[in-house]
């Protein structure tokens, strides 16, 4: 009987350390980059009012209506404080064919020093709302979408709103007038289907399905 309360505290106690080591080994926090290296993204510019630019901003863009970017996602690093994410991007107007810029994205770990990324961490309902938590006033949260009430260098409010899809990336990028009037939009060309690949993988038999039945109908009426 001591023999075994003997095994039975030695047990315990290594579940214990075993416990506390991992707690040590564990981030601060459970935010993390939901999306892989090698990912490619591409934006397009889907609306774009060039007098309200011009009016709000007090420049031409260096863009037009139907301009894209491009970026992939060349390696991502976990350091203490921050994500490190390390991409090639292609800006408008630029030859795709040739080597993209190299840049390094940071990402802290901590919402409450949440920068306007182009990233968000996950998961990203949950992130923003903390990051909210510590940002100014002129920041709320709505879904996956943070906005912005910003004024420009001309002195003319409009609202920045960035939508992030489920990993963190962004997703839809939107400019509005004082008046709620989009002056620039511009929309990923990689948005994931919501529904996953199983509802993919089922709507397919579906449609095979409806196919033979289709098939069979036809050629029993031929018999008959």
């Amino acid at each position: 009987m001591n023999q075994k309360l003997k095994i039975i505290c030695i047990i315990g106690i290594l579940v214990i350390f075993s416990s506390s080591f991992s707690s040590i080994g564990k981030a601060e926090t459970d935010y993390e980059i939901s999306f892989t290296e090698g990912t490619e993204l591409i934006w397009e510019i889907t609306e774009l009012d060039l007098e309200s630019f011009r009016e709000i901003f007090g420049f031409d863009p260096n863009y037009e209506l139907g301009d894209q970017i491009r970026m992939i996602i060349r390696e991502i690093n976990v350091l203490t404080v921050y994500w490190n994410i390390l991409i090639e991007f292609w800006d408008y107007k630029t030859d795709w064919g040739l080597s993209g810029e190299t840049i390094d994205i940071l990402i802290a770990n901590y919402p409450e020093s949440y920068a306007d990324y182009l990233f968000c961490l996950t998961p990203v309902e949950d992130y923003l709302e903390q990051a909210v938590a510590y940002l100014p006033s002129e920041y709320y949260r709505n879904g996956l979408s943070i906005f912005k009430q910003v004024k420009s260098d001309t002195g003319m409010d409009y609202l920045w709103e960035k939508k992030f899809d489920t990993r963190g990336i962004l997703v839809i990028e939107t400019y509005y007038d004082e008046f709620d009037q989009i002056i620039i939009k511009s929309e990923g060309k990689f948005q994931i289907i919501p529904f996953g690949i199983t509802f993919i993988g089922f709507t397919i038999l579906a449609i095979i399905a409806i196919i033979v039945v289709s098939i069979k109908k036809k050629n029993l009426r031929i018999k008959i």
